[in-house]
């Protein structure tokens, strides 16, 4: 068989579907010149695919978010709700960061970013699809065609990273029929600069979140730290600020409607390639049951809140990733509503069915995608319970994860799990620090309740076997008195929530793990083989995909015409578009940019629209240079065309000049669908403007010094 089915190596690839659609890698950019030049883009393209170029270089990794330099000494911008970590892991109610804000006066007041906070730059990608499948044909096994591909990306990573102050990955492209490997400069320390008050940065909550219009000041600072040498090194007291080569401009003249706009940063996942079946999967059972869970568990947060606002405190971060993704679930739920993404997708099926010159192999490859979903679908509510057990409880997920990782590093360092290796220990070690700000013994208690109580009616065939025997060690009729008793046996007999105790945890192998006796452990221990078998169907399930799904591409390809792009997989992309708005439904249209006017407006002095009183005391004296002509006042968040998804959070959005004049930091409710079809009439990026994001630095929390390092005005007095 030949694996490197497709034919859309780099250099073949056609111009995107419609003007605006497309995730692209650095390199394919030389390809869309005449549609950027057309745009207005005054760059040229081929500067824009330099990875260590201007102005690309600046772009940065905060895995899971995007971010970019903004100065020579290190300074970063992000989204606030990127560093809601950070800023919960150092805040307490006494000196609450998420509420208030903050703001380091000098260097050497800035905090330590969370533990596992790190600035990745990308400096290198190379093609290693040979290395990677050299070897492999039809005859191999699903699941040893997934554990051939892991050792051999293992090898590679640990050869790409034998020189020391990188940090890499082999990343599969089109579904495994391209990989790359993928070199990033790893800062390891990254401190807390700036954040406005969450009633800016989060201004609207979740009322407003993917929501337009929207009024919301979602921006934060950091900055990178280095060795006296200028190498990546442990956070210290003796590092210095990196001096990146390359740092983005601050634009001071805004957007207009109409004007090229585009975006680099990491895109997490999109689905544009997933069949009718799979699609249809996640409308009638993953997202929905995802919305379900989150909503109960939110409900259930929000009552153990008012104990008090270390509780709070200890939750927020909880609730609020529950509610971003329940949010937009229900957003692409409403858009999959009508059925015609998957008529769209059974019809392309039926179209390659049917196409001249593709032969019976395409229509074994659709039907082997098809048993495949139809197997998964058949351990969908045991797989989806054994998920939420862990995501329901900090506490649990924690003796899950040293149970895992004392299993792992039993094993050749070659053989382990990606994230259980020795290269992971570090971060390991920092997650488990990172986890003591989300523990709390009471609303864990409530929320793992739940999750439990969801388990107990999984049908025959799909149970939990580790929890059907706890519950009946108890010895209790009743399943109500049974559950209350198995929590108070793992709450009343764990030292999980002890971080000191945790830390020792993680250097014992699981023999001493299991004699310590921890009724938290003990029940991670009995869940694990049923978590490894899960593990084991997963394996297989992705040794298959690699293995069909470039030649379902390889066959879509044909079938389109060759105009296909990969889908986004947390590697750096690039995406242009155009400042505009929408019309979300009949005689509705929405303009493409809000003011600080609007923002007013809609302030009710009660959250989530409760801005501070500095705001509105600036708001009656804005310097005149803040002001848009246009709008005869201040812009707060504007529209584009971009196509973005989750990990683009963050990422800068770029005048035709390549100079900063926003961040994105949400995609609208009507167009986040495009994460399974991208609609350039409905699909939407929202921004906050570079202007109001300097407004209120300069106006009402004065950071004053942090816009003259970006080389920007100041207008207000200190």
């Amino acid at each position: 068989m030949k694996l490197h089915v497709l034919s859309l190596a780099l250099p073949l690839l056609a111009a995107p579907l419609t003007a605006e659609e497309g995730m692209w890698l650095p390199r394919q950019i030389p390809l869309l010149a005449p549609q950027l030049a057309a745009a207005g883009l005054e760059l040229e393209p081929r500067r824009l695919a330099e990875l260590t170029g201007d102005p690309l270089g600046a772009v940065v990794s905060l895995g899971g978010c995007s971010a970019s330099f903004v100065s020579s000494e290190g300074l970063i911008v992000t989204n606030h709700h990127c560093i809601t970590r950070t800023l919960q892991y150092n805040s307490t109610p006494e000196r609450d960061l998420v509420a208030d804000g903050f703001l380091a006066a000098t260097r050497a007041d800035e905090p330590q970013a969370a533990p596992g906070s790190y600035v990745y730059v990308t400096t290198e990608l190379r093609d290693v699809t040979a290395e990677v499948l050299a070897g492999l044909s039809e005859e191999v096994p699903d699941a040893e065609w997934d554990a051939r591909v892991e050792r051999r990306s293992r090898e590679l990573v640990d050869a790409c990273e034998a020189p020391g102050g990188v940090r890499c990955r082999v990343a599969s492209f089109y579904e495994g029929a391209l990989f790359l490997e993928i070199g990033q400069i790893e800062i390891r320390d990254v401190r807390l600069v700036y954040a406005p008050a969450e009633a800016i940065g989060n201004f609207g909550g979740e009322i407003d979140n993917w929501m337009w219009p929207r009024h919301t000041g979602d921006w934060g600072f950091l900055r990178a730290y280095v060795g006296p040498d200028g190498r990546p090194a442990d956070p210290s007291p003796a590092n210095v600020p990196y001096r990146p080569r390359r740092w983005l401009e601050v634009s001071t003249e805004g957007v207009e409607e109409g004007d090229l706009v585009w975006i680099a940063g990491y895109p997490g996942r999109t689905y544009r390639y997933r069949t009718a079946a799979e699609v249809r999967a996640a409308r009638e059972f993953e997202m929905p049951e995802y919305v379900r869970w989150a909503r109960a568990l939110i409900t259930l947060l929000e009552r153990e809140d008012e104990r008090g606002r270390e509780v709070a405190l200890a939750n927020y971060g909880r609730q609020r990733g529950y509610a971003n993704a329940m949010k937009k679930y229900e957003g692409i739920l409403l858009g999959l509503r009508d059925g015609a993404v998957e008529r769209q997708r059974a019809e392309r099926e039926a179209a390659m069915r049917a196409a001249d010159g593709l032969g019976p192999a395409t229509a074994d490859v659709l039907d082997q995608l098809a048993a495949w979903t139809a197997r998964g679908r058949e351990r969908e509510r045991l797989d989806h319970a054994l998920d939420w057990l862990g995501r329901s409880s900090p506490m649990l997920d924690q003796a899950i994860e040293l149970w895992r990782f004392a299993e792992e590093r039993a094993k050749p360092d070659l053989e382990r799990a990606e994230g259980y290796r020795e290269r992971d220990r570090t971060r390991f070690e920092q997650a488990l620090a990172r986890a003591q700000r989300s523990i709390e013994p009471g609303s864990d208690r409530a929320t793992l309740r739940w999750a439990l109580e969801q388990a107990l009616d999984l049908p025959a065939g799909q149970r939990i076997a580790a929890l059907d025997r706890k519950l009946a060690a108890t010895a209790v009729p009743d399943d109500a008195a049974r559950l209350e008793a198995l929590l108070d046996t793992l709450y009343g007999g764990t030292r999980i929530g002890d971080l000191a105790e945790r830390q020792r945890m993680a250097a014992e192998t699981g023999e001493r793990l299991a004699a310590r006796g921890d009724a938290m452990l003990d029940f991670a221990r009995e869940l694990a083989p049923e978590l490894a078998a899960r593990r084991a169907f997963e394996g297989e399930r992705r040794g298959a995909m690699l293995r069909l799904r470039p030649r379902y591409l390889g066959a879509l390809e044909r079938a389109e015409g060759g105009r296909l792009y990969p889908d986004a997989n947390s590697t750096l992309r690039f995406t242009y578009g155009v400042v505009t708005g929408y019309a979300p439904r009949d005689a509705v249209r929405y303009l493409p940019r809000t003011t600080l006017g609007g923002l007013l407006a809609k302030a009710t002095g009660q959250k989530p629209f409760a801005p501070p009183a500095t705001l509105l005391a600036a708001a009656g004296r804005v310097p005149r240079p803040y002001i848009d002509s246009r709008l005869g006042d201040v812009p707060v968040d504007f529209l584009s065309t971009c196509d973005i998804t989750g990990g683009n959070s963050g990422s800068p959005t770029l005048d035709a000049r390549g100079r900063l004049v926003g961040l994105a930091f949400d995609g609208n409710y009507e167009g986040v669908v495009s994460d399974y079809r991208f609609d350039s009439e409905l699909a939407r990026t929202i921004q906050v403007d570079a202007t109001y994001m300097r407004f209120v630095m300069d106006a009402v929390d004065r950071a004053h010094h942090l816009l003259r390092e970006m080389g920007l005005p100041v207008y207000t007095a200190e």
